[in-house]
């Protein structure tokens, strides 16, 4: 057997790696430091294989089978392509994320967060050269961490069902190299995290400081992935404060919540940096509040955003699994949180799409279905979540 909190080290190393990848990018490190680091990564991936090799082997053969893909696919979609594999072929050929105060190709949104092309800049910087298919395999590497720590609340037969999960609701974005199922799964296990140690009774999370370093890696991962990371962690501390503020129970946890809230410096940090290099995107000069009041009115508008985003037939799938989940297992505070977070993110997407920039349709036809993955992806996770010692589900 494997010993205890042999999964939480394994995926806490490989965050900080990740993170520690793209700490080492911010400075003047010589090259080798960054190799060595990747390396280590690969090293810690390698023991989680191959220490007791028939433990967890559904994480293991389906891993390797998206690895598999990801090498044999080329990189020809837009996002993937010109804006996040661009931004990793900047970042290898200058061996800095602060390659972009030039502000060139302001097409590619270079006020991005970069965590992940950093990460695929590193692979072209081991392999020692740059093309346009095995640096896209960091995108896929990056979803290990919260892979291997779903393991500890699922075990057996109720695991493949989580891998089934995740396949069904990120498809293609476990391998074409976008950004929106990596955001999709840090937010369900971010989610997650959240709710065991600060809004659960269950003092097994709440008193093991492993689980607060996971939480503020996963949290600054989310963040640093893209913007809607933001959004979505925001999201989360809001439900949580709100939670705790009029509970009637446990109000002293509410401190837990200033406490990861340090999470939020990274990015912050980023976004500064961007402002005082006037790093603007390309879109940055539309108002979006003039888009918002020029839409908000017609309720065809609103009818056409809830097609995309609610008829969406997976997020139906999604919505009715976790229904039925909470109808075989009613756990009152998990729905609190899983409902106010989804309501919340439908509001957020709401606006968004009311302010775009760009054509109306053209911008629901083109986002609707990658950014709702989220919402599938957290729907149906904390549907089996619930469903996590019930005892039918074979």
């Amino acid at each position: 057997m494997i010993k205890d909190n042999f999964y939480e080290k394994i995926s806490l190393i490989l965050i900080l790696t990740i993170l520690n990848n793209y700490l080492l990018l911010s400075f003047n490190i010589p090259q080798l430091l960054i190799k060595i680091n990747f390396l280590f990564f690969i090293l810690v991936i390698s023991f989680f294989y191959f220490k007791n090799f028939l433990e967890n082997p559904y994480l293991k053969i389906f891993f390797l089978f998206i690895i598999f893909i990801s090498l044999g696919t080329p990189t020809f979609e837009w996002d993937a392509r010109s804006i996040w594999l661009f931004h990793a072929k900047r970042i290898f050929y200058d061996q800095s994320i602060f390659s972009i105060t030039d502000n060139y190709a302001r097409f590619s949104h270079n006020a991005y967060p970069t965590l992940v092309p950093a990460l695929a800049s590193s692979l072209a910087t081991l392999i020692g050269h740059w093309n346009e298919v095995f640096p896209k395999l960091s995108f896929t590497l990056v979803f290990l961490p919260p892979l291997i720590l779903t393991y500890i609340f699922f075990k057996n037969t109720k695991y493949l069902i989580f891998l089934f999960i995740v396949f069904f609701t990120i498809g293609k974005f476990l391998f074409n190299g976008w950004a929106d199922g990596l955001v999709a799964i840090y937010f369900g296990l971010s989610a997650l995290l959240m709710y065991l140690l600060c809004i659960t009774e269950n003092r097994t999370y709440k008193e093991n400081l492993i689980y607060y370093f996971l939480a503020i890696c996963f949290f600054i991962t989310l963040t640093l992935i893209k913007n809607e990371g933001i959004a979505l962690l925001l999201i989360l501390f809001t439900v949580t404060f709100l939670m705790k503020l009029f509970g009637n129970k446990n109000k002293k946890d509410i401190y837990n919540i200033f406490f990861l809230s340090c999470s939020f410096l990274p990015i912050i940090l980023w976004k500064v940096f961007c402002y005082y290099n006037q790093i603007i995107d390309v879109y940055s000069d539309n108002d979006i509040f003039l888009n918002f009041f020029t839409r908000f009115q017609y309720i065809e508008n609103y009818k056409l955003i809830a097609y995309f985003l609610l008829l969406n037939e997976k997020f139906l799938i999604c919505l009715f699994f976790f229904l039925f989940s909470f109808w075989l297992n009613l756990d009152k505070n998990l729905l609190i949180f899983v409902f106010l977070n989804l309501t919340f993110y439908i509001i957020v997407l709401f606006f968004i799409f009311l302010s775009t920039h760009v054509d109306f349709y053209f911008q629901l036809d083109s986002a609707a279905s990658r950014v709702i993955r989220s919402l599938n992806f957290f729907l149906a996770f904390f549907g089996l979540y619930n469903l996590r010692y019930y005892k039918k589900l074979y």
